[in-house]
């Protein structure tokens, strides 16, 4: 009996751990390479993104959202990216349904909704998070991608 009580904790104790290092890490933006994709892989981004609906998707910063109907926390990416969108002008935006465009989210390896992926011009990834995004991490690292301060018009 002792040896099962102690096997109970440490499997909560594991489990606790774990929990707590996913929710750390959920909406945290990650640095991607910034490396060119080889240029047919880069040639097919834009294709899929031009047949998602992207504007101007080559010549300015994109911020892609991932999002779905049923996700409830898109819903507070999505008042996100559209007041990021109304701050920068200059910022390229757009929400991808995944049910609408599931090659777009498998080419970008989309497994978990929100997803936001940020690119630089010339269709460089440079960011992504998987979770909801804090707003002041979003704003830092599109301000070098936008050429102003994110928020001040």
């Amino acid at each position: 009996m002792t040896v099962g009580l102690v096997v109970l904790i440490a499997a909560v104790a594991v489990a606790l751990l774990l929990g707590w290092l996913l929710r750390r890490s959920n909406g945290s933006l990650r640095a991607t390479s910034g490396a060119p994709a080889p240029a047919a892989e880069q040639q097919r981004l834009a294709e899929l993104l031009a047949a998602a609906g992207a504007p101007r998707a080559a010549s300015s910063a994109l911020l892609l959202h991932f999002s779905a109907t049923w996700c409830g926390p898109c819903a507070g990416v999505r008042a996100l990216v559209h007041q990021l969108a109304e701050d920068l002008p200059e910022l390229a935006h757009l929400e991808v349904d995944v049910a609408e465009h599931p090659e777009l989210a498998s080419h970008l390896r989309v497994l978990s909704l929100p997803t936001v992926v940020v690119y630089a011009p010339g269709l460089q990834q440079r960011h992504r998070a998987t979770g909801a995004p804090h707003a002041a991490d979003l704003r830092t690292v599109l301000q070098p991608l936008v050429g102003r301060r994110a928020g001040n018009s």
